[in-house]
């Protein structure tokens, strides 16, 4: 009868792969993605109310000129929802690097953003955005020298990201001011990613549905979109047909 140290070795024998010769088989990467039909690419930046808010107090926010739209607002308008959302800058581009060659026509990016910055991601607060993580056109630029990321098991370069653009794709962000006159950041991510760029140089007017003064839950269906100009209103200057704002007049491109 075996003895207690012999008891281990009888249930786990030794193995010839235990040897110092054995070799792990490598780990397949996964398969790269494929935008759309049409080449479309889209990425929602994610804000919250922080802290949460009920519906009520949602629609108050709206009626008192407080209200700034969070995550779900850009679900309701794009009709898209993300599996994942960027953290910061480098995960952003991560997310474009998972797509194929050459793959992406039009990259839409929803975020909030101002002057000098674009948001990655937030909160919302009444009558204001805090951004917990964004960047401007200099850490942009500095990016331009060279970059090296991960997602996941895999490694990538700026020159792959860069790669998964066609020859003429377009990176249409929407986001506040975004375009105003010094186009800094337009001009950054168009020299960062050898794309062309297109933004807004005044505000993206978010237009939800009317709510009744003592509703409990927060109406987004058919919530709709505008580009700020002198005049304007929810019922005539809004649309459902995001994409078409790349044609507003307060749209700048900066080519590559």
């Amino acid at each position: 009868m075996p003895n207690d140290d012999d008891y281990g070795a009888l249930q786990n024998p030794a193995s010839p792969y235990d040897k110092k010769d054995s070799k792990t088989p490598p780990t397949k990467p996964p398969a790269l993605k494929s935008p759309d039909k049409n080449g479309e690419v889209t990425i929602l930046a994610y804000y919250d109310w922080d802290p949460p808010i009920t519906g009520a107090q949602e629609v108050q926010y709206l009626f008192d000129h407080k209200w700034y739209p969070s995550y779900p607002d850009y679900v309701e308008i794009t009709g898209i929802t993300v599996k994942n959302t960027p953290g910061d800058f480098i995960a952003l581009m991560g997310m474009i690097a998972e797509y194929k060659p050459k793959s992406i026509k039009r990259l839409n990016f929803w975020t909030h953003s101002n002057r000098t910055v674009i948001g990655i991601g937030g909160h919302v607060v009444p009558g204001n955005v805090i951004f917990t993580n964004s960047i401007d056109d200099v850490t942009i630029s500095n990016y331009a020298s060279g970059m090296s990321f991960s997602v996941g098991s895999q490694t990538f370069t700026l020159d792959d990201v860069r790669g998964r653009f066609a020859d003429d794709a377009i990176f249409v962000l929407y986001g506040c001011d975004i375009a105003f006159d010094p186009t800094g950041l337009l001009t950054a991510i168009k020299d960062l990613l050898q794309v062309s760029v297109i933004g807004f140089k005044t505000e993206n007017v978010y237009c939800p549905p009317p709510q009744g003064t003592d509703s409990k839950t927060f109406n987004r269906k058919g919530e709709k979109i505008g580009v700020m100009k002198s005049g304007f209103s929810c019922a005539s200057d809004s649309t459902r047909d995001w994409r078409s704002l790349i044609n507003d007049p307060n749209a700048v491109r900066i080519s590559k």
